[in-house]
């Protein structure tokens, strides 16, 4: 029991600086062993979109935080799934080897999907099971239910657990969720989204501790990128009670429901947007590196096999999925992944965590009256290609195609908001990592300089000690990898060792690795969290300035700014956005009284009290040089 109960702080981990993981892991991690040390009992919420590395985060939130078992709540047998493959510590290619984040394999969780019972001596054996766990895993339906005595609060006590995490938590307002929270004792709760609403409006419940947004996710090449085509047709008329009738006669006769529902049935209006995606398709594949793939989306069983039909006609291998046929649907789900299906047409059934990065193309024939579902609809197109040499400009672009007058434009303008912060968000931060040119204040003294020049460039914020480091750590592991493979070849083919000797062989290899990795770890702390914070610090600058350009509208390719000041050195901008910079570098300086290159960890926390009255302050000057123009 101990042995469980102290799992997660004991265990040596590599988190701080692995390469191996995405920046928005460690840092999510980072924000929840922050949060939990100061506020141990609030529910802590993370946000990240599809496709960004949820599983991940969820493998990493127990290690320095947890003190027991943890329980992962999913709300579906495919979420559920998903992460027990992802946490499966019988191959090499769990988590946490895969991205060294647990070297030696002896030290891995013990991991159990509990799927329910059917006698009392597998209950025996399970409970056996979920008293020696780490981590367990699984769907709502089988931690609580009404219609089931054999649910995880029918057969554990309330102390179970020390940790809850909750996936696609936009679900948790729901009265299964919430019964599960109040049995189980577990004061440490972490709730992850891709879309932190609810059509009905009920809050979550906790505080947002980690908001990596979709804009984000496409500035850095996360996901891919999107873009939508909306087609309709020139002259749209409806048929009312034997009459032919406009759209704008038929929305006061009937409403906009009836509209709306009409287009999606018609089979004219669906037919436009199969042509348009079976176009959109070819194209891809004929100039891309990957097998693209459709997924569509239909109102009901009758109205998917009629767009199946559809792509049928043009010779384009399609298939519907529904609920009521469990069989059917997953072998087409099986053949579709495998290739040997172009389109899969969907009746409320594909929906969160079903990943597949093939899928490019998002069909939509039905109407949507909420951003949660249609959000979910579109997030099966956003997971990027990794594999077959991808040309990002093509392969990982998710389009989407819809006709007009299904309605949807209000809808896709949260997608469409959030492209256009993305582009402004990345030439920020192309802007803020430029070299930080030399320049001189009055108030110096002259320097005489003799001898030869020495050059030594520093980028604005990032010195890379750290990066350099956790190159370098990749470098022994991947090097060390390549060694194993070799010795162990040796040892089969030369000594003829058994699989015994040669597991016990690799197990204190990798013992002797994880201790010297440990100890280079512990040796650079203090540059790991340095290079943190200087990563924290252009975060809050970029947000902040992204922010600031938005709200005053100003563009930041113009040179109003530049060219409304007196001092030199600001004057030599190029444009807006370069004004900024120079202005809040300049500032930081000046009051840090000395460069970035210079700070302590007291320092960037001087720096984030300062950023916001030197943003006020580059609004007023905004707001100054409007008035002035008008």
């Amino acid at each position: 029991m101990n042995q469980v109960k102290e799992y997660f702080e004991e265990t040596n981990i590599f988190i701080p600086g692995n390469s191996y993981l995405r920046k928005i892991q460690r840092e999510a991690h980072k924000e929840i062993k922050e949060e939990f040390a100061n506020d141990p009992k609030t529910h802590k919420i993370i946000v990240l979109p599809t496709g960004a590395g949820k599983t991940g985060v969820i493998a990493l939130s127990p290690y320095k935080v947890c003190n027991g078992r943890v329980l992962v709540i999913t709300p579906s047998l495919i979420i559920r799934e998903g992460i027990s493959d992802e946490f499966d510590t019988r191959t090499m290619y769990n988590f946490w080897s895969k991205h060294k984040v647990i070297i030696d394999d002896e030290k891995l969780p013990k991991v159990y999907r509990y799927a329910g019972y059917k006698t009392p001596a597998d209950k025996k054996r399970i409970m056996k099971w979920l008293q020696e766990t780490n981590i367990v895993i699984a769907n709502i339906h089988k931690v609580y239910s009404t219609a089931s005595n054999k649910t995880l609060v029918d057969i554990l006590p309330p102390d179970f657990f020390d940790m809850i995490i909750i996936d696609e938590a936009h679900h948790c307002a729901a009265d299964s969720w919430q019964k599960t929270l109040e049995y189980f004792e577990a004061t440490k709760i972490i709730k992850l989204t891709a879309t932190p609403f609810r059509a009905d409006a009920k809050d979550l419940g906790g505080k947002i501790i980690y908001n990596y947004s979709l804009a984000d996710a496409i500035k850095d090449g996360i996901i891919k990128n999107l873009v939508a085509e909306d087609i309709t047709n020139e002259n749209l008329e409806f048929e009312i009670d034997g009459r032919k009738v406009s759209k704008e006669e038929a929305l006061e006769e009937m409403d906009n429901n009836w509209v709306t529902r009409s287009i999606a049935y018609s089979e004219n209006c669906s037919r436009t947007i199969v042509e348009r995606s079976i176009e959109i398709l070819n194209e891809k594949r004929k100039l891309g590196n990957a097998f693209h793939q459709i997924i569509a989306v239909a109102c009901s069983i009758e109205h998917a096999k009629q767009i199946k039909d559809l792509y049928a006609e043009y010779g384009i291998r399609a298939e519907y999925v529904s609920s009521d046929r469990q069989e059917d649907s997953e072998k087409a789900i099986i053949e579709y992944k495998k290739g040997s299906i172009d389109v899969i047409v969907n009746v409320n059934m594909l929906g969160e965590g079903f990943d597949h990065p093939n899928i490019s193309i998002a069909a939509i024939f039905r109407p949507f009256r909420s951003l949660p579902p249609y959000a979910q609809f579109i997030g099966r197109a956003l997971r990027k290609i990794q594999i077959n040499d991808p040309l990002d400009n093509i392969d990982n672009i998710a389009h989407v195609v819809y006709h007009k007058e299904l309605d949807l434009e209000e809808l896709w303008q949260y997608y469409s908001n959030q492209k256009v912060k993305a582009q402004r968000r990345k030439v920020i931060e192309i802007e803020f990592s430029r070299e930080e040119e030399q320049y001189r204040s009055r108030d110096v003294g002259e320097v005489i300089v003799r001898g030869k020049t020495i050059s030594n460039v520093k980028t604005f914020l990032d010195d890379g000690i750290a990066h350099k480091y956790s190159k370098a750590i990749q470098k022994e592991i991947d090097e060390f990898e390549n060694k194993l493979a070799e010795d162990i070849k040796k040892l089969k083919s030369e000594l003829n060792m058994s699989d015994a000797e040669i597991a016990d062989y690799e197990k204190a290899r990798r013992k002797a690795l994880e201790d010297k990795i440990s100890t280079k770890r512990h040796m650079l702390r203090a540059d790991l969290i340095r290079e943190e914070l200087q990563e924290r610090h252009l975060d809050d600058i970029i947000n902040r300035v992204e922010v600031l350009f938005k709200e005053t509208e100003l563009n930041h390719e113009g040179t109003e700014l530049p060219s409304n000041t007196s001092n030199p050195y600001l004057l030599n901008s190029k444009d807006n956005k370069a004004y900024v910079r120079k202005y809040i570098n300049n500032i930081l300086k000046r009051k840090l009284k000395r460069g970035i290159d210079e700070w302590e960890t007291y320092d960037f926390e001087e720096a984030q009290k300062a950023l916001p009255e030197i943003i006020d302050k580059i609004k007023i000057k905004i707001c100054e040089v409007k008035e002035e123009r008008v």
